[in-house]
Formats: structure tokens, C-alpha cells, sequence
């Protein structure tokens, strides 16, 4: 027994491994050569062998547990005076991770290895101390830090998955981190700081860090591109590749995700060449609205546009669109604008951000049905997987001396680590829809005009949108659109 006690109060992956047990129902945490080599190098950090470190993990491999609620219980249990900051992307995982610290030092296997105890005049679950003067302050990176210093700072997850491609909210994330709360560290030298997370952009506050030099790093693909030898403390560990795994793997997420690597996902790099040229749109056809839509308006914030489609036999040609980073009030004009140009046999819009809006406006006309267009919980790649043969076979068309011609084909060639998505969200809705709705309906001959959209030109909310011209300069019927 007292080998046990010496061993949990001295070796992290002991500690990590009683924890695991306390957590889960008494399941042992088994044997992972992944977990010592994380526990070899987080003991360096509390040792202070090491003073910044970077672990990146693929998703649901006790990065938190590891990386966050042992460390700091275990730091504490050794240095009781300790003050520990724990800082990640939402006050919820704060919370979860601050209540995880607690429960483990609240234990009865804890208070009998460890002289540490909490105290009970401060036992909030996001801010608790222990009677020797720690403290653990738990906070998203929203948050107020202010006045909370750190002996040892844990930044868990610095950005949600869902901001992965959003460079300006990462480039906000990377520079609060340099000038907020780095600055919150008690002694720049000796304190500790732990950056943990999966990686999500080629730009994220891992490779920002590691751009800048100075920090401990262990990248931990979920699957070995190539044979590695790992020093684990007790021994080496001997990492084979397994390149057979990985040929069978094609999720597009999966090398930034999982494997660490983000822009090196080879199933979703498109070439320039994958994009073919039309001078005029190829006759009369069934036009449908693809529309994405921003937040709201200004230069800070994400695009809508509108993109009109034409489909003849298995291509597809993208006859018009227009961008902006534009208020409702300009997105509702210029839709009603492609309506009365291209008299659409449908209206596909995402139901998200001013889409809403959009869809109520929109069904208030008979003109052109409207389909509101729920996302099915795929991610922005999966999407665009589904029609990379489409792409790929040359199967896109976009007209030869439109403005826009480039500016959408760099979307696709950068994505998903691009600055906007908004082009390729467009597109895949659209790909999406007519993969299901194969047969629509020609509208009536009446109806029908040839417009000037075969010259490409891109229209702005600060432009005024070209007349439509009727065949013969005649508008039938009366009915001026």
C-alpha cells in the first residue's frame, strides 16, 4: 500500500491511472503507450524540466482528462500553493473541466496520498482555493482573467470545431492569448504553461505557437504515416506505421483532425484545372437560386451571395452570382433581383443567419418556391466530398469573362483553410439539391428571357444591376417583373 501511495505522489501516469479508475466506475485505464508518452511529458512540465509545452491529440483520447483535470490536480497535490488557471474556448468546458479538478482532490484517495485540502470559503466550481493558498480559476477565453494569475496555465481547446475555418475569429484567439493571458503568468520564466487540443486550422494557436519557437511539442497522429521511436520515461516505445489504415480512411476532416496535419488533406486539394470555361450560357433552361447567407453587414463579417445554376445533362453552369458582405435589406433586393432576371424554378436558402429572413420573404411571393435548407449535421468538407467527382470530371462550368471567375475558384482551391466558405457553401447546396431533384420543370416560354448573365459580370449592392432583356425587347403579357 505504501508503494502505491509513493508511486501516485510521484509518477503522473500512476496518478493518471487511479484517477481514471475514481472516474469511471473502478474501470481499469488499461495499457496506451499514447498515454504514458503524454504522462512522460507532462511530469517534465510539473518537474519543471519543461516550461511550455504543446500536445496535440486527435479527438476522444483523454486529451482533457489527461491534459487538464490530472494535471492540475496533481500539481496541486504536490505543491498545494499552486495557482493553477485553466482558460479554453467555452465557460461550459470550463466549468466541466474545473468541477473534474475538484472531484478528483475531493476524493478519499486523493486526501490519503496528498496533504492538500480544499478550503471552505471559497468553493466555487470555477473558482476554489485550498487551505495552503492554491487556487484554481477556471475561465473561457471571453472571459474575465483579470486579476487571476497563474503558476501553471492550461489553455484546453483554444477554438470550437465549428470556428475552424473562421481566420479572423483564430487570429483574434492567437493574439488575446500573446497579450491577455500570457501576461497572467506569476513569473514569465518558471511558471508552466500547457497548450492541449486537436488541431483545427493550419493557422490555430498550435501552429501559431510553434511558428514563433520556444515550445516543447508532441503531435500524435491518430494513425502513423511513418515509424517513430518514443522516449515514455520507463522505456522506449517503438510507433509502427500503418499506411494500410490510412489508405481506408476518407473522411475530409480526418488529417487535420485526427492526424495533426491540417491543409495536408490530399482527398480534398482541387486543381485550377477541374474548373471549365463557357462563353454564353447554353441555351434556354431551368435556372435555380443558390443562396448562402452572412450574419449581418460590414467588412468584419462573413459574405452572403446569391449564385444562379443551370444544368445541362451532367454539367452543371453557374450563369451568374453575386457577393456581399451586406445588411437584409440589400441581400432581400438583390433576390428579388435574380428573380425577376432569371425567373428560377426554385430557391434553395440555408436556413441560418439572415436565411431565415430570407425564406419568410421569399414565400411571401408565389413567383419561385422556396426551399429552406436545413444543414444535416455533415461538416462544410463531408459536403463538398460528396461531389468531388463532379468537380474532378470537369463537370463545373463558370462563365470565361466573369469578375468572380477567380475569386471563387481560390474559395475552392483553399478550402477548408480559407478565409471565407461561403462560394463553396453555395455550391454544395446546390449539388446537394439537384442530386435529388434531377427532373425540374421548364418554366412557361413566356416567362423565359435571355439575360445578360452570360458575360459574368459581378454585381455589387453599390452597383446598378443590368436590364433584362426579353427575346425580341417584348415583355409579354404585361407583366413587368
Amino acid at each position: 500500500m505504501l508503494q502505491a501511495t509513493t508511486l501516485i505522489r510521484t509518477d503522473y501516469s500512476s496518478f493518471v491511472r487511479k484517477a481514471f479508475r475514481h472516474a469511471h466506475d473502478n474501470a481499469k485505464l488499461g495499457h496506451h503507450s499514447y498515454v504514458d508518452l503524454v504522462c512522460h511529458e507532462l511530469g517534465k512540465l510539473v518537474e519543471g524540466e519543461t516550461r511550455r509545452l504543446i500536445i496535440n491529440m486527435p479527438p476522444r483520447h483523454l486529451k482533457t482528462f489527461l491534459g487538464a483535470k490530472c494535471l492540475a490536480a496533481w500539481m496541486l497535490g504536490r505543491e498545494p500553493s499552486t495557482h493553477v488557471l485553466i482558460v479554453t474556448y467555452s465557460e461550459v468546458l470550463a466549468s466541466e473541466i474545473a468541477y473534474g479538478i475538484r472531484s478528483i482532490m475531493q476524493s478519499s484517495w486523493y486526501k490519503s496520498v496528498f496533504k492538500t485540502r480544499l478550503a471552505e470559503d471559497r468553493t466555487k466550481v470555477t473558482d476554489f482555493a485550498t487551505t495552503q493558498g492554491g487556487r484554481v480559476y477556471a475561465a473561457s477565453i471571453d472571459g474575465s482573467i483579470t486579476g487571476h494569475g497563474a503558476d501553471l496555465l492550461i489553455f484546453d481547446d483554444p477554438i470550437d470545431i465549428d470556428d475552424a475555418n473562421n481566420l479572423e475569429h483564430i487570429k483574434t484567439i492567437n493574439t488575446r492569448f500573446d497579450s491577455k493571458v500570457m501576461s497572467r503568468l506569476n513569473n514569465a520564466k518558471e511558471s508552466r504553461v500547457v497548450v492541449i487540443a486537436h488541431r483545427l486550422n493550419e493557422f490555430d494557436l498550435s501552429g501559431h505557437l510553434k511558428a514563433e519557437g520556444g515550445w516543447e511539442s508532441i503531435s500524435l497522429p491518430m494513425i502513423a504515416k511513418r515509424s517513430k521511436t518514443y522516449d515514455i520515461g520507463y522505456g522506449e516505445w517503438h510507433r509502427k506505421k500503418d499506411i494500410k489504415r490510412l489508405q481506408k480512411t476518407l473522411a475530409p476532416d480526418f488529417e487535420t483532425l485526427y492526424q495533426q496535419n491540417p491543409g495536408g488533406a490530399g482527398s480534398l486539394r482541387l486543381k485550377r484545372r477541374y474548373f471549365q470555361t463557357f462563353e454564353s450560357a447554353p441555351g434556354l433552361g431551368s435556372i435555380v437560386l443558390s443562396i448562402d447567407t452572412g450574419q449581418r453587414g460590414g467588412p468584419t463579417n462573413s459574405y452572403s451571395t446569391i449564385q444562379a445554376w443551370l444544368r445541362r445533362d451532367r454539367d452543371y453552369y453557374l450563369v451568374e452570382l453575386w457577393r456581399e458582405q451586406c445588411n437584409f435589406a440589400q441581400l432581400c433586393s438583390m433576390y428579388w433581383f435574380f428573380v425577376r432576371k432569371h425567373r428560377p424554378v426554385a430557391a434553395l436558402i440555408e436556413a441560418t443567419a439572415m436565411g431565415p429572413q430570407l425564406i419568410t420573404e421569399g414565400q411571401r411571393s408565389s413567383r419561385v418556391p422556396v426551399f429552406d435548407i436545413i444543414p444535416d449535421g455533415r461538416s462544410k468538407s463531408e459536403r463538398l466530398l460528396a461531389h468531388l467527382p463532379t468537380i474532378k470530371r470537369k463537370h463545373i462550368f463558370l462563365p470565361e469573362l466573369a469578375e468572380w471567375r477567380e475569386p471563387f475558384i481560390e474559395e475552392f482551391l483553399e478550402f477548408p483553410n480559407g478565409k471565407f466558405d461561403d462560394q463553396v457553401d453555395a455550391t454544395t447546396q446546390y449539388l446537394d439539391w439537384i442530386k435529388t431533384n434531377p427532373v425540374i420543370s421548364t418554366p412557361d416560354a413566356r416567362a423565359l428571357c435571355q439575360t445578360s448573365s452570360s458575360s459574368g459580370q459581378l454585381l455589387t449592392t453599390n452597383s446598378k444591376p443590368p436590364t433584362s432583356q426579353c427575346r425580341g425587347g417584348i415583355f409579354l403579357a404585361g407583366r413587368r417583373w
